[in-house]
């Protein structure tokens, strides 16, 4: 008597029961699935994507002309880089009331926080992330242009106290969605749901923890949701760069702190909120630093090892112009944080204005994998080929950069910059006449103007206005805009000037020795004069002894 097959004795449940079906590893299985059409079928919406395969089926398969499948020895995985590289996308926010934009914005920079925690996995910027938000572009193209394999996307929908939440992860290569999910509960179990979509994903994407990277996955910095909420909406308030975003953003801060009491990430986050005064070209006083410093010291006194700690200490380290400080604090951030985009940018900049440009190469490498459409990122690399002399080759890259992000002012006087050193005068006044009426005002706006009216003296003749206060003042503060009023006046023949800006770029931290004392065109008019020798020995002291 024959007996019926049973259905359940022809199903392999798991990835690890078809791997042993076939004598194979997993991740040769799972490569075979995606390249050889291993059937794999899923339980879209259970935990994991849960997978289910039949006997019948993959006897049939192999069947067919797969040497692969049937001779083809397990082989390392060989796609440590793009296969376990993953986006973050921006959550969308379905709550009716669209104030809750920043709960989706922040759920989705906590869950991206979160994976970055783990090694093996490199997690794309938000920054980079962001520019897709709202968009409809194919998960394909998405992953082409983030260069990553793996997307999370997802939504928020918040009513009262109510919670739901919703995400799925994709498989950009293969077009494939390998698990979604939803969650419901309150507000305050929020921690709890970003936690357990990260881990799905660990599993999912089968990437091993160290005992160190589970602890990491559990701990919540901010565990009292009103206290998170504050951090949340202040966060959002800093990312707008005016005076009273700022202004709200240290306040609700501070009511986080009550709430609260002290909390590590929230005294560093109030020391980012206070040097956000001088990124943002309104307050270049020593305010802003011993506000910072104080932040720093608190964050510190919660714990000797916090990344975001030694961020915010290499910021006022370099906002003092203490760049070999500054380098040994933002190591210490990137060895606990390595694919923090803030650090690697900050510390690339570092070496390549100390005259350590091999230092930075791998770096802006790594920068460029996490986060490869942030505008600045993009440049990074430019202004490394430009301060070893390469000045051509830095157009196309600064041009891009403005053309990323054409209303950001410091976007706009860098590529004025770039076409100074490159001589490419004729391209400067349009440039700068085309600055949004909104920007024209700022600093870089204003130092833009002066560019180009060194640019009308040189071809006309005429003489140039003197420099404003409010100038002045941003210029004594950084490095950058001393260095271009420099760059300004020495070709416009004006030494004193000149040479005033050059020492007080030199103070802030610019001594790439190399650069200053050959290679800078605009510099040629200085370099017979002694005071700009005298100059260059100190600076040429101070860049050998600076350590990488």
């Amino acid at each position: 008597m024959t007996v019926a097959p049973n259905p359940a004795d022809d199903r392999l449940e798991s990835w690890k029961a078809i791997a042993a079906y076939l004598k194979r590893g997993v991740r040769t299985v799972r490569r075979w699935e995606r390249e050889e059409g291993l059937p794999v079928h899923r339980h879209v919406h259970r935990v994991l994507g849960s997978v289910y395969a039949s006997k019948l089926e993959i006897d049939a398969w192999q069947q067919q002309d797969r040497r692969s499948a049937v001779r083809e020895p397990d082989k390392p995985d060989v796609e440590s880089g793009p296969s376990s590289s993953i986006a973050v996308l921006p959550f969308a926010n379905l709550s009716t009331n669209s104030e809750n934009e920043y709960f989706a914005d922040g759920l989705t920079e906590e869950i991206a926080a979160l994976l970055s925690r783990v090694r093996s996995l490199r997690v794309t910027s938000r920054t980079s992330s962001a520019r897709f938000k709202g968009g409809v572009k194919d998960a394909k193209v998405i992953s082409r242009e983030l260069g990553v394999r793996y997307l999370l996307e997802g939504s928020v929908r918040r009513v009262g106290e109510r919670l739901r939440v919703t995400a799925q992860l994709i498989d950009a290569r293969a077009d494939d969605h390998l698990w979604a999910e939803s969650y419901d509960g309150n507000v305050e179990d929020v921690f709890g749901i970003q936690e357990r979509i990260a881990r799905v994903i660990v599993r999912a994407l089968e990437l091993r923890l160290t005992r160190e990277e589970d602890q990491r996955l559990a701990e919540r910095a901010i565990d009292n949701f009103h206290a998170y909420e504050c951090y949340l909406r202040a966060r959002q308030q800093g990312w707008r760069w005016r005076k009273d975003a700022i202004d709200q953003a240290v306040q609700l801060l501070r009511n986080g702190l009550t709430l609260l009491g002290d909390n590590a990430r929230l005294h560093a986050a109030l020391g980012v909120a206070y040097l956000q005064y001088r990124e943002a070209g309104i307050d270049f006083g020593e305010w802003p630093i011993v506000e910072a410093e104080a932040c720093a010291q608190n964050t510190f006194a919660l714990g000797p090892e916090s990344a975001a700690g030694f961020q915010l200490r290499g910021w006022i380290h370099y906002a003092r112009g203490q760049i070999q400080d500054a380098v040994r604090d933002l190591k210490l951030a990137l060895a606990l944080e390595p694919n923090d985009a803030d650090t690697l940018l900050l510390l690339s900049n570092c070496y390549l204005i100390s005259g350590r440009v091999s230092a930075a190469r791998p770096l802006l490498q790594h920068l460029a994998a996490v986060d490869p459409l942030t505008p600045l990122t993009r440049c990074m690399p430019a202004f490394a080929d430009l301060v070893e002399g390469q000045f051509a080759a830095a157009i196309g890259p600064y041009r891009q950069m403005f053309e990323m992000d054409p209303g950001n002012p410091m976007a706009r006087l860098f590529y004025v910059w770039v076409l100074l050193v490159n001589g490419r005068d004729e391209m400067i006044p349009q440039l700068v006449d085309d600055f949004p009426v909104e920007v024209r005002d700022t600093v870089p706006g204003r130092v833009a103007f002066f560019i180009k009216d060194v640019v009308s003296a040189k071809r006309y003749g005429t003489s140039l206005p003197e420099i404003t206060t409010g100038i002045e003042a941003a210029a004594n503060g950084t490095d950058v805009f001393a260095r271009i009023l420099a760059d300004g006046y020495a070709l416009a023949g004006l030494t004193g000037p000149a040479m005033h800006w050059l020492e007080v770029a030199v103070a802030r931290g610019f001594i790439n020795h190399e650069f200053l004392s050959r290679l800078d065109p605009l510099l040629r008019s200085l370099r017979g004069e002694a005071s700009f020798q005298q100059l260059m020995l100190v600076v040429r002291g101070r860049w050998e002894r600076f350590e990488s």
